[in-house]
């Protein structure tokens, strides 16, 4: 069994190190999500969905 967590990251300078912590806690990155409206200056988010075998 499988089990997921999705970590949502406002600022793209903090992916790589929310990856690097959560694969060192056991955690795999199974999809990475970039969405956003720069044009409403509503900012980009990055969205990271992790899995790990139970």
């Amino acid at each position: 069994m499988k089990e997921w967590k999705c970590v949502l990251v406002g600022n793209h300078k903090n992916v790589g190190k929310v990856i690097e912590e959560s694969e060192k806690a056991g955690w795999q990155l199974h999809t990475y999500v970039c969405a956003g409206n720069a044009a409403l200056a509503l900012g980009t988010n990055h969205y990271l969905l992790f899995e790990k075998e139970t």
